[in-house]
């Protein structure tokens, strides 16, 4: 007999509604004229319009939106990576993105790095408050960085030499620079700290009856293509993420 089969409460009931908190992040979620745009805010509609639901999405400073979904029950932050701390607090769905975290220089910038250890305790790093890139580098014993509440001023602060490197999710790059007035042609990559997948992260007191429910409806998206074209529209010719995930946070 199916486990499912000795729990149909938690099969029929319906899911719970959810808080919803993003990130400034294009292409993957960000505000215009007020209203949140993105492959991450497209797909997180479609959804919850698939489950009946139409909650408002609120774009946030990153570290705020991770304390509201780090304090309270029923929140969904999108999207996110995957670390030990955050285990602890989050239940995890997808993959829903793949993404390269990387260094960036300045195009002129004649710097070649094979290994972080050849960072020079003058070469100052930016990254933005509590993102995977900084905690990478944190742990991986780089203590020389600049941190800024947005990414865009870590883009700023790279492209007026204030730092010599930007760490930041390939994903996201061109269009940061964009708005912050400049091009990939005017930076290079020169080192991958990691390639890392980006999930649908529930906070932990959310019902596994939701989580399940969210997982259940992204899996058929992908598994009927619809998946793969919003992710071509949002990232060209880049393979979408096909697998199925559910990571349940560790208990402590």
């Amino acid at each position: 007999m199916s486990l499912l089969g000795l729990m149909p409460n938690l099969v029929f009931a319906a899911p719970d509604k959810l808080k919803l908190v993003t990130e400034a992040w294009p292409p993957m979620s960000y505000e215009q004229d007020g209203v949140p745009h993105g492959f991450a805010v497209d797909l997180v509609n479609t959804l919850q319009s698939r489950l009946g639901q139409s909650e408002k999405i609120e774009v946030l400073p990153w570290a705020r939106a991770y304390s509201i979904a780090n304090t309270s029950a029923n929140v969904l932050l999108f999207a996110t990576s995957i670390n030990d701390e955050r285990e602890d607090h989050f239940d995890f769905i997808g993959p829903i993105a793949t993404s390269k975290i990387a260094l960036y220089a300045r195009a002129a910038d004649p710097i070649v790095l094979e290994q972080l250890a050849e960072l020079q305790s003058k070469d100052i790093v930016g990254v933005y408050r509590e993102s995977a890139g900084a905690q990478l580098l944190q742990q991986a014993g780089v203590d020389n960085l600049l941190v800024a509440s947005f990414p865009q001023q870590s883009a700023k602060q790279l492209l007026f030499s204030r730092i010599r490197f930007w760490c930041q999710a390939d994903l996201a790059v061109k269009q940061i620079l964009e708005e912050v007035g400049a091009s990939e042609a005017d930076i290079r990559q020169v080192y991958v700290v990691s390639e890392i997948n980006l999930y649908l992260a529930f906070s932990k007191g959310t019902s596994a009856v939701t989580v399940t429910s969210w997982q259940t409806e992204l899996e058929k998206m992908k598994d009927s293509g619809e998946f793969s074209r919003l992710y071509q529209t949002w990232f060209g010719a880049l393979p979408p993420p096909l697998q199925h995930q559910v990571f349940w946070h560790k208990s402590v």
